[in-house]
């Protein structure tokens, strides 16, 4: 099989394949093994920069024999407004969900308690805190936040 691009969808691919790479090892400290063939199948698409123009974005690393993103690529670019809004999104999602959980069992006596209410009076309860927090974090922000210590 053969596929070819034109230098835009080279381009384009470039973004996807360091968006790809951001969320599957920005947070590991060590190599994941499950990413190898994902890791064979971007150094395959990345010897091809040069060739398509765009040793601006991918360099070898003789000393590593390996390709690498350059900073350019790293920042600058939809690649990395599309990880900035990722994670913002993510970081507010996941808060406000933990948050309602917890508060939602709180409520009940705990997590056990929970689990064993209908789905229905299950989700009214999490989505009342939801949209509290929603309300919260779109008015205030991280300044609505304290952290209690006991």
């Amino acid at each position: 099989m053969k596929i070819e691009f034109t230098k835009k969808e080279y381009e384009c691919l470039l973004d996807v394949l360091y968006i790809a790479d951001w969320v599957m090892n920005a947070h590991k400290v060590e190599a994941d093994p499950r990413t190898e063939a994902y890791k064979k199948l971007e150094q395959k698409i990345f010897s091809y920069a040069k060739d398509m123009g765009f040793e601006n974005l991918v360099e070898y690393e003789s000393d590593y024999k390996k390709y690498f993103p350059t900073r350019e690529l790293e920042e600058t670019g939809s690649a990395r407004e599309f990880i900035e809004e990722f994670e913002n999104d993510t970081f507010w999602e996941e808060l406000t969900s933990r948050l309602a959980d917890r508060d939602s069992a709180r409520k009940v006596g705990g997590f056990e308690n929970l689990s064993k209410l209908s789905f229905e009076d299950r989700a009214e309860i999490i989505w009342s805190f939801e949209e509290k927090y929603t309300s919260e974090f779109e008015t205030r922000g991280l300044e609505g936040l304290s952290i209690i210590s006991e």
